[in-house]
């Protein structure tokens, strides 16, 4: 329930910005999501096209639309993490996990003619993840609260 619920955020976040996109834009979009209309590899393609569209673009109307073709493998990598009790919950999760599909977007070498788009870039975003949480997970571990300080001292 709460992957299905993020794929609806990230498909909201495309809508609210669907509108600032041109006609032959939001076509691109749409063939790149339908996998009725275009096989694995055009699809890679259209996915690379709008990547550099993000790239190039203003990144607060392509970035959703990134993170709404990403969406499917986004959701799967979120049922995968974990959070980690009294240090990261699921929603920060989810927001980094948004921040790192949109970095490796920015930073993945894209292939001639798009090919392994989006494996390159959710792969890249998953192994920044497990990072940032085994990282995160450590530091915060290491932290005690401010309250618990204070009745240690006195």
């Amino acid at each position: 329930m709460a992957a299905q619920s993020f794929a609806d955020q990230l498909r909201e976040g495309y809508r609210q910005v669907a509108g600032s996109l041109s006609a032959d834009e939001r076509v691109l979009v749409k063939r790149a999501r339908d996998p009725r209309s275009a096989g694995a590899a055009e699809r890679n393609r259209l996915l690379a096209e709008v990547v550099c569209a993000y790239r190039s673009g203003p990144k607060t109307v392509w970035g959703p639309a990134v993170l709404d073709l990403l969406a499917p493998t986004l959701v799967l990598i979120l049922q995968g993490l974990r959070p980690i009790p009294h240090a990261i919950d699921e929603s920060e999760i989810r927001q980094q996990l948004i921040a790192e599909a949109l970095q490796a977007a920015v930073e993945v070498r894209l292939l001639e003619g798009g090919g392994q788009t989006r494996f390159r870039i959710t792969s890249r975003a998953y192994t920044r993840m497990l990072r940032w949480l085994a990282r995160e997970g450590r530091r915060r571990r290491m932290q005690l609260p401010l309250d618990g300080r204070l009745e240690r001292r006195q």
